[in-house]
């Protein structure tokens, strides 16, 4: 019999662990007292995140999801409101936009975008995910969601089938990279098409989410006659540091790639939520001088990007004007 204090999926959230995270995601304005508790909070969360690592809850769109002490999302969250949110709204335009929205969550982690997408929209969601730790949580995050299915895989890109791989966790997320001693992937490797034709209505999604911590751009690349067929908004990463990371070495390929399958205007984003700017997939300084920044700030720089079709110009350009005058409300209520 399995003791159910090993499974992440059945096992209670820990009270003490759960006081000690309030603290450690306490404001950052404050006394100094205040901010030597929660300077003290963090690193007593990282020490016990690396012995024992138990499990919390974060209240996400409404609802409580459970994760293990050591993902960063609740420190994220409290630094960065706007984190995530975006996808919200995007998903909830999407929707109005296609009354018969189906989404692709490539890279489920534990649930939190699926409940986030599922508090903007009804849609259907299909929920990829191939890291065990991360599956168990998934699983009861979104049990009481309903039309969500779960792939219990890996997206598979066009050098997978012979690379090795091997698993790096860190903070809540999992990147597979060229092979080192670490543990291998527990899980399948699937091509997109395949996973979908197992789930039938999934077909021709009209959003595509893809958090995969570097391979967004291969994933991208190796789905392009995909894309240009069920044209989905498509919702990723680009993190040129971390792509490098998995072996990739022309993450810049997933714009060409997106131009090809029919993709022109783009959103891109802070990694912590803000619209940096609205342009175009075709212009290849934009994605260049992006990348530019990140090398030069480092391993936690990143942007999230959502593209849209051609045939999707009236929802980009919905999506572009409602995107710009949300922040500049924020903008002026912060004066």
């Amino acid at each position: 019999m399995t003791n159910s204090a090993t499974v992440p999926g059945k096992t209670a959230p820990n009270s003490v662990a759960q006081a000690l995270l309030k603290c450690a995601t306490a404001a950052h304005n404050g006394s100094i007292g205040r901010r030597i508790i929660r300077s003290s909070a963090r690193f007593t969360r990282r020490f016990w995140a690396e012995h024992g690592d138990p499990l919390v809850t974060c209240r996400i769109a409404g609802q409580d999801i459970v994760m293990p002490l050591s993902h960063d999302l609740p420190v994220i969250l409290s630094a960065a409101p706007h984190y995530s949110q975006n996808l919200a709204r995007l998903t909830a335009m999407s929707a109005a936009a296609r009354p018969d929205l189906t989404i692709v969550d490539i890279g489920a982690n534990i649930g939190d975008t699926a409940v986030l997408m599922r508090a903007a929209a009804t849609a259907p969601i299909l929920c990829v995910e191939g890291d065990d730790l991360f599956l168990a949580l998934l699983r009861r995050n979104v049990e009481r969601l309903r039309d969500v299915e779960i792939e219990e895989a890996y997206v598979a890109t066009a050098d997978d089938t012979d690379r090795a791989r091997t698993v790096v966790r860190q903070a809540g997320t999992a990147a597979l990279v060229p092979p080192t001693s670490g543990p291998k992937p527990a899980r399948p490797f699937r091509s997109l098409p395949a996973i979908l034709g197992s789930h039938a209505r999934f077909l021709s999604p009209g959003l595509v989410k893809i958090d995969t911590d570097g391979a967004d751009p291969r994933i991208i690349v190796a789905n392009r006659e995909l894309l240009a067929r069920a044209r989905p908004v498509v919702f990723f990463e680009f993190a040129p540091l971390w792509a490098a990371g998995t072996g990739d070495e022309n993450p810049y390929q997933a714009a060409t790639a997106l131009a090809e399958a029919g993709y022109q205007g783009a959103l891109v984003y802070a990694n912590t939520g803000e619209l940096l700017l609205v342009t175009r997939v075709t212009e290849p300084h934009v994605w260049k001088d992006l990348g530019r920044y990140t090398l030069a700030h480092g391993n936690g720089s990143y942007y999230d990007v959502a593209t849209f079709h051609a045939d999707d110009a009236d929802l980009f350009e919905q999506a572009g004007a409602a995107e710009r005058a949300f922040f500049d409300g924020m903008a002026a209520a912060s004066r």
